[in-house]
């Protein structure tokens, strides 16, 4: 009796439909898709489109192209059934062709059907975000539509992460610090404490304290941009060069000098072998130890960028001082005269004439290099 119930039993199986040999082939598709079987999707879409090329089919081929990663096979598929502006596809259709395009970085067209998508949803925080960031990173556009963009989503949602990123950043790169500072303080607010946004906050309060002109604000400029780059060095694990230069540069502004140094000597140490980036990073090393009365130190750092850029007037005339300092004044009316020859080629200004009469008072007065330029002594 068992052994009949079990007989039973397997022909009942073996006479259900099985999707697995035979049917519709659509359906077929479709349920290999729910199980992100893209490949078995696409041979069975192949199948179906022989029968009938219908745009429905089509579309399913595309996402099958999209799921598999291959993005540019996923438009040329989706776009000639989408109609005009991609009026014939679903919204998740659309976010396809918008993705792949993300994908691909043809930021033209991430605009154009991000557009699209939100005439439909303008409450899309995440295309709201991207196409923000286009208008805000592209020299094609301007960061002001990037910022008027996102300001319209966030007057009625305030707390969208992705779109206050681009409203902070727009704000940064159009120099409103003061507006950049609170929508980095809000995304800190809401949890946000990527090291994206701890560095930006302090490259914000670094840029308050170089513009701003009340000496408040310059203490405060400073102290922040200190607070925040050390916070965002620390985040990246003491691994980023620039944040680690700006840090360096802001504390030797703020005559922590030995601070200052450490953070330099890092950053010079993980930008290497770039040597315009070297560069500037020993020369403000050598800021930094003039600063602190070490001068044979500074002298050194100045001279280990000029190694990298010969032609630095600044650094040339700063090296000149230095020496005069140690009492070295060989080397001192060398390098006065290296600078002199290069300012008689610029174009004068008042700070640069203030310099060159002090180098000439110390090399004994006017010398005409008939246009050539003498080498710093190095």
């Amino acid at each position: 009796m068992k052994e009949l119930i079990m007989s039973l039993s397997l022909v009942l199986i073996c006479a259900l439909p099985s999707h697995a040999t035979d049917g519709d082939p659509v359906a077929l598709g479709d349920s290999c898709l729910e199980m992100h079987d893209t490949f078995g999707a696409l041979e069975h879409y192949g199948a179906a489109l022989a029968l009938d090329s219908s745009a429905a089919v089509v579309r399913k081929v595309a996402r099958c192209h999209y799921m598999r990663g291959d993005y540019g096979r996923c438009v040329s598929t989706m776009l000639p059934v989408a109609g005009p502006g991609g009026d014939s596809l679903s919204l998740e259709q659309l976010r396809y062709v918008f993705d792949s395009y993300r994908q691909m970085g043809e930021t033209a067209q991430v605009v154009t059907w991000g557009q699209a998508i939100l005439r439909r949803c303008p409450m899309d925080g995440e295309v709201t975000a991207a196409v923000a960031q286009v208008y805000i990173s592209d020299n094609a556009y301007s960061p002001n539509i990037g910022r008027n963009l996102a300001w319209s989503y966030l007057k009625r949602d305030s707390t969208c992460i992705p779109v206050l990123r681009q409203y902070a950043d727009a704000n940064f790169l159009l120099k409103d610090f003061d507006a950049a500072e609170r929508a980095y303080l809000s995304l800190m607010e809401l949890g946000d404490s990527t090291y994206n946004t701890i560095y930006s906050l302090g490259m914000t309060y670094m840029q308050t304290e170089r513009d701003s002109l009340a000496r408040l604000w310059l203490q405060r400029g400073a102290s922040l941009a200190r607070l925040w780059l050390k916070r965002a060095a620390e985040k990246s694990g003491m691994k980023n060069a620039g944040c680690l230069y700006r840090l360096g540069i802001v504390c030797v502004d703020m005559n922590l000098a030995d601070e200052g140094i450490m953070y330099l000597n890092l950053a010079f140490s993980l930008m290497l072998p770039d040597q315009r980036v070297a560069f500037v990073v020993k020369r403000a090393l050598g800021e930094g130890y003039y600063k602190k009365g070490h001068y044979w130190s500074a002298i050194y750092a100045w001279e280990e960028a000029l190694r990298y850029n010969r032609n630095s007037m600044a650094t040339i005339f700063n090296t000149a001082q230095a020496y005069g300092l140690v009492g070295n004044d060989e080397k001192e009316k060398a390098f006065y005269r290296a600078f002199l020859s290069m300012a008689a080629l610029a174009e004068p200004n008042e700070t640069l004439d203030g310099m060159v009469r002090q180098a000439e008072a110390v090399v004994g007065g006017h010398e005409d290099f008939k246009g050539a330029i003498v080498g710093p002594p190095i």
